[in-house]
């Protein structure tokens, strides 16, 4: 993870108030966490970092795009993703493990490095669902899929086709 550096906020000697950052990731970003899922992305974060006396709030706001495989038909999609999301962090020794958005740093600290909130902010807010607004998937795909799926439906299975032989009436 050498080129996340970029991503490091030396806080020690930052004077109390907000301080603005500006990050734009892509997928060069994600695959340094061995994340290779997205065929293209583009994001736009910006960091809203308030230093106060006894702890800091991290502000992440982020807007992009991902394209990936649409879950219908496979053909790419272009997926937008936006979302907000704050980090409080603080000092201290003790482990604090109630919430994911508060992370307590040691009194030794004197930088931070993001590039894990951003990946992790960011794939909370992607949508479960990948795909093609109404109309748009790839009608060709769509049609062999239902032809499939009707054939299915037709098909007998044959370990019950011998069953259809049985008379189920007895008394004849």
């Amino acid at each position: 993870m050498r080129s996340l550096s970029e991503y490091i906020i030396k806080f020690e000697g930052l004077k109390q108030g907000t301080h603005f950052y500006e990050f734009n990731v892509d997928n060069t970003f994600f695959e340094e966490f061995d994340c290779f899922e997205f065929e293209k992305s583009s994001f736009k974060i910006d960091l809203a970092f308030k230093k106060q006396s006894t702890m800091m709030v991290l502000t992440f706001d982020f807007t992009g795009t991902i394209t990936v495989p649409c879950d219908r038909c496979l053909d790419e999609v272009d997926v937008d993703v936006d979302g907000e999301e704050k980090l409080i962090v603080k000092f201290g020794n003790e482990q604090y493990d109630e919430t994911d958005d508060i992370l307590i740093l040691p009194q030794h600290e004197h930088e931070l490095n993001v590039a894990r909130y951003i990946y992790e902010f960011i794939h909370i807010n992607l949508p479960q669902k990948r795909i093609h607004f109404e109309g748009l998937c790839n009608q060709k795909v769509i049609d062999e899929l239902e032809k499939i799926e009707q054939k299915k439906e037709v098909e007998d299975d044959p370990r019950w086709s011998t069953l259809k032989d049985i008379n189920l009436n007895k008394n004849k």
